[in-house]
């Protein structure tokens, strides 16, 4: 028999390092394919979405697809946080699936061959997304009814529930009624709307780390710091990627290396939450009781009935909870 000694494994701790540790892994992978590309090729590609078309086709793809899963699966400190990553999570698999315009040269002799047809793959692989999501509703809310396990969420969940379903619904109408823009549009689309959600992320973060408790975060200053400054970094970043994308008449190397530093900052967010949150799988349990409360509470209706007058209840809170009770 086991030792009384013997150390009891903390299952959901080791899932939640995996996670959030993984997911600076898979962009390391990312990294690493494109590099070994380039030691074969005269250049560097314009921007990381056209690896698509190289020897790093198969990496490209499965990295997006890995972080879709992981964004999806992992769970926050609250409900908003969750349906935010979900929304990127989704958002990955169709910047996976359908490709950037296909680059005028590529800089090595290997990849997709010229003749390569993507609108058939994307309007194979988009179905497939489709289909795997729709069934995966279906069984979510069936075993959610039959287990009587479906929760409301907070308000701010709710709005953003309401947004994912909007993004969801306006992406799927241009996939079957309006499929040319939809090919030669969704990408880069999708790909400003993972990274703006990932973005509210970021500053939802610190905004729960300036209310941890100082006795069980002892480094919340330092930390504090570092979050709201990579989220003002990546928005910077972010809006410098699209001006370039509209602005150069001829793609630029200028392109990718914004896009690389926006790739690293959300690399290093998600390494020093891993090293920060190693002992604990989420920031909840940082903040003081009374915090721990009031990001507990939920709305009393579910969707968006009373939506309205429980959003204005909650700016009538004073100044300091609002944004806690709403999320």
């Amino acid at each position: 028999m086991p030792s009384d000694k013997t150390p009891t494994r903390d299952v959901t701790l080791d899932t939640y390092r995996y996670l959030r540790g993984g997911m600076a892994v898979i962009i390391v992978m990312l990294g690493a394919a494109v590099i070994g590309d380039r030691l074969m090729a005269t250049c560097w590609q314009t921007s990381i979405s056209a690896y698509y078309f190289t020897t790093a086709h198969s990496i490209f793809i499965a990295a997006l697809c890995a972080l879709g899963v992981l964004f999806i699966v992992y769970k926050g400190s609250c409900d908003t946080e969750d349906v935010l990553l979900t929304l990127a999570g989704i958002l990955a698999f169709i910047v996976a699936m359908v490709p950037t315009t296909r680059p005028g040269l590529l800089c090595a002799p290997y990849g997709l061959p010229a003749d390569y047809e993507v609108k058939h793959a994307i309007t194979n692989n988009v179905w497939g997304v489709v289909i795997a999501l729709v069934t995966a509703r279906v069984v979510s809310w069936r075993l959610h009814r039959r287990t009587k396990t479906t929760e409301s969420r907070s308000v701010l969940g709710t709005l953003s529930i309401c947004l994912l379903w909007l993004v969801m619904a306006v992406g799927f109408v241009a996939f079957i009624f309006f499929p040319s823009p939809f090919d030669s549009n969704a990408h880069a689309i999708s790909a400003i709307i993972m990274f703006l959600a990932l973005i509210a992320t970021v500053v939802t973060t610190a905004f729960l780390v300036s209310r941890e408790d100082d006795t069980k975060a002892p480094h919340r200053r330092l930390s504090l710091l570092f979050y709201w400054g990579i989220a003002a970094l990546m928005v910077a970043t972010l809006i410098a990627v699209v001006v370039l994308h509209l602005t150069l008449d001829r793609w630029s190397h200028w392109v990718i290396v914004s896009e690389i530093v926006l790739i690293a900052e959300f690399t290093v967010y998600w390494v020093v939450q891993t090293i920060e949150l190693w002992r604990t799988p989420n920031r909840f349990e940082l903040l003081p009781d009374a915090d721990q409360a009031k990001l507990a509470r939920r709305r009393p209706t579910r969707g968006p009935a009373r939506l309205l007058p429980e959003t204005v209840e909650v700016t009538r809170l004073p100044t300091g909870e609002r944004l806690l009770t709403a999320l």
